[in-house]
């Protein structure tokens, strides 16, 4: 299993939870290795590079892969750096494509490490809310490019999941997709760590705690985008990403302050409408596995 995120769709949270549940998840024959490995001590590497390079830098996963294959366990991979960048343009989208990047990056991957047959999982996202968080969390990050600049070279409501699927289903090595909406995730979240990680169905898995820093994960309200250039106006000096995180302990996202909205209502209306048509369209394609709630 493989699974490569994507960006935006709670990849942290389900990350943390396999991790929280590692041990268990060995009892019964299934390895996770996550960004606490796969960005450490196994990192995979930079994909862009020579093969040989690749090859180099790659072998402690190799090893460990090799290793757990011949004792006979599952392997579950997850990393959503495997995407081909962070979450923001031109990795993120580029014109009507998402992820670019993607077919190359796991097609040079499975190679590198001798996989075969192997399932990506890929949880799925209404375009538009995908790039208006991904627009958020790029002001975490202390740049705060207007909406319109961070879109500049995407059209929006061309992107399609079932293409990013069709890309991935023509990798070497891949057998088949596993695909969930972001927007289940919550009533998916057993049933998916179940399916990820080939545990019985019956077993009893921990949910990770929500520790403080969580609520920055969420995302940024409107009002707290709103009102970060007047902090900085304010306090000679003030980091961008400083201003940020008090704006949204002023006003964090919730019913009151909701999430910026920087598209019309008929584009809304429109994307949403082509969002279901395209899961219903991924449903009906071989190789494709729809987890629902």
């Amino acid at each position: 299993m493989l699974h490569v995120g994507a960006h935006k769709t709670a990849s942290t949270h389900l990350q943390k939870t396999l991790f929280l549940n590692r041990d268990i998840l060995a009892d019964q024959g299934c390895v996770y290795l996550g960004p606490d490995r796969l960005r450490r001590d196994l990192k995979i590497p930079g994909l862009h590079r020579r093969p040989k390079a690749i090859a180099t830098r790659i072998k402690p996963l190799l090893e460990v892969v090799q290793a757990e294959q011949a004792a006979g366990r599952r392997l579950l991979l997850s990393d959503e750096n495997i995407m081909g960048g962070g979450p923001k343009p031109p990795a993120l989208a580029q014109g009507e494509i998402l992820y670019p990047k993607l077919q190359s990056q796991i097609t040079v991957l499975l190679d590198a490490l001798e996989l075969r047959d192997v399932t990506v999982c890929l949880a799925l996202r209404n375009p538009l809310d995908l790039l208006v968080s991904a627009w958020g969390h790029q002001f975490r990050r202390g740049d705060l490019q207007g909406f319109d600049h961070f879109c500049a070279d995407v059209a929006p409501l061309a992107l399609r999941w079932s293409e990013v699927v069709l890309r991935v289903l023509s990798c070497g090595g891949v057998k088949n997709v596993l695909v969930w909406r972001h927007e289940d995730y919550a009533r998916l979240l057993n049933p998916l760590l179940i399916a990820l990680s080939g545990c019985r169905p019956d077993t009893a898995l921990r949910h990770p705690e929500r520790d403080g820093g969580s609520a920055f994960l969420i995302g940024p309200s409107a009002r707290a985008l709103q009102l970060v250039p007047e902090l900085i106006a304010d306090t000679s000096g003030l980091d961008a990403k400083v201003a940020l995180r008090r704006a949204m302990r002023r006003f964090p996202k919730s019913h009151d302050h909701p999430a910026p909205q920087p598209f019309r209502a008929d584009q809304v209306a429109q994307a949403k409408a082509q969002y279901l048509a395209d899961w219903d369209k991924l449903a009906g394609m071989t190789g494709v596995a729809c987890l629902t709630p």
